[in-house]
């Protein structure tokens, strides 16, 4: 009866066990707008998180080199057990001996000692220019940070637009598919009264088969696009996304007067910021080396206690105090140029990374007017191809019309089934190119 009421218990553990497994592995459904898409990438990406724990790294290293100016306190403890003593020479005159060496040895078997040393930097140009360069690279590293969750929204962006179109694209084309189906059937039946050839059923089966694996290809697409955008938020791979915003939501809200007429403001630009900051730090770096003239003076107090015995147990009955206090100052004299030669140095590092700051001020305003020469490019060609699929839908269904009245041919019907699904990839691909171009612009505008 234990055994059995032991049995029980064991399988109702392992029962449980198992259910809350299979609980915890239950995917996660996350709905999204792109706001929230973005929101969530900004805390969740893996590049990203790295880069908010390089920002707080960096103020830990400011803090770290801030302190070096600080007093500084160490303690220090020791005990030796002379096994050998030293032994020492003499002169034998020493002792009327002229002519030979006395061996002797001093000091005990067993002794111990103790002290506190206080060091306070007085002057250290190189202390001063550090304390400096420290706050910009703090500085550098919250600018990583704005630059990398920047990038990560407008890698989100992009890919939240590829999921939609392409989910849109499998929508029409699902759509096709029904309609194709529908024709099939009419035209097997007007095949079967002798009022078709073979060769029209056989072209719309190839035209449906066509379009039956554009689906199988977007589907696969769909899951790529999908998992693509889970990496990149930082999701895992086994929950599931909803994407709640629609297409033709961010076509209507793009915001043109501010694309084309806003001014492109370098000191507000991330990527410009950066340089700014990376030119002071080798302004900082040619400050350092001027500084290696300049003397460095610190200041220290220094407290101890020694012990000597030959017995142990005696050792640490009396103790002997020593008490320093004292200023050290280092003068640099003479380098034979080596000084010099890292000033120059540092005065061409700083003149190359001002070279790249001009280089990127014209780079930065180059690529505002060539992404809005590819916006406008963008906005006429997706204007055309929305007119063309329009068309090419209205024609379609006119044929359809026709081809069921006998009024036009399968061959006619599969021409226009075809050019209708030749617009919509153009239209679609048109879209995407305008919302990708608009949102790089975007990005670069804005004001940081």
């Amino acid at each position: 009866m234990k055994k059995f009421i032991i049995l029980n218990i064991l399988a109702l553990w392992f029962g449980a066990n198992r259910i809350c497994a299979q609980i915890d592995s239950v995917p996660t459904t996350h709905y999204l707008s792109l706001d929230d898409a973005k929101n969530y990438a900004i805390e969740h990406n893996y590049q990203n998180k790295n880069s908010a724990i390089d920002k707080k790294i960096s103020e830990k290293q400011q803090w770290e080199y801030i302190a070096i100016g600080f007093p500084q306190l160490n303690a220090t403890a020791e005990y030796k057990n002379m096994l050998n003593l030293p032994t020492s020479l003499l002169p034998g005159e020493i002792v009327g001996r002229p002519g030979e060496y006395i061996p002797v040895q001093f000091g005990q078997q067993h002794n111990a000692s103790w002290g506190v040393t206080a060091t306070q930097l007085i002057f250290n140009g190189s202390y001063i220019v550090g304390v400096e360069a420290s706050k910009i690279l703090t500085e550098l590293a919250k600018q990583n940070y704005t630059k990398s969750s920047l990038s990560i929204k407008e890698t989100v962006t992009k890919s939240y637009y590829l999921v939609l179109i392409a989910e849109e694209s499998k929508k029409i084309l699902e759509e096709t598919k029904l309609n194709f189906e529908n024709l099939l059937k009419e035209i097997k039946e007007s095949h079967r009264l002798g009022f078709v050839e073979d060769i029209d059923v056989d072209q719309l089966r190839l035209t449906k088969q066509n379009n039956d694996n554009t689906i199988i290809s977007v589907d696969n697409q769909i899951k790529l696009a999908y998992r693509l955008l889970k990496y990149q938020l930082g999701i895992d791979y086994n929950d599931d996304i909803v994407l709640t915003d629609s297409l033709e939501r961010f076509v209507e809200n793009i915001n043109e007067p501010f694309l084309m007429g806003e001014q492109l403001e370098l000191n507000k630009n991330i990527d410009y910021q950066i340089m700014q900051s990376q030119e002071g730090l080798k302004l900082s770096a040619l400050k350092n080396e001027k500084s290696q003239y300049l003397p460095q003076i610190s200041g220290f107090l220094s407290y101890s206690q020694n012990a000597y015995d030959n017995s142990f147990s005696q050792l640490f009955s009396k103790w002997y105090t020593t008490n320093i206090i004292g200023i050290q100052i280092n003068i640099p004299i003479f380098s034979s140029g080596m000084r010099n030669a890292k000033v120059q140095q540092a005065k061409l590092n700083l003149e190359k990374i001002r070279n790249s700051k001009a280089e990127l001020e014209q780079g930065l305003n180059l690529q505002v007017e060539q992404l809005r020469s590819n916006y406008i490019n963008a906005k006429l060609k997706f204007e055309n191809e929305k007119w063309n699929m329009e068309l090419s839908k209205k024609i379609n269904t006119k044929t359809e019309k026709k081809y069921k009245q006998g009024m036009a041919s399968a061959n006619d019907l599969m021409l226009t089934q075809n050019q209708y699904l030749q617009a919509l990839n153009n239209y679609y691909q048109a879209l995407s190119q305008l919302l990708s171009v608009s949102t790089e612009l975007n990005y670069l505008l804005q004001k940081n």
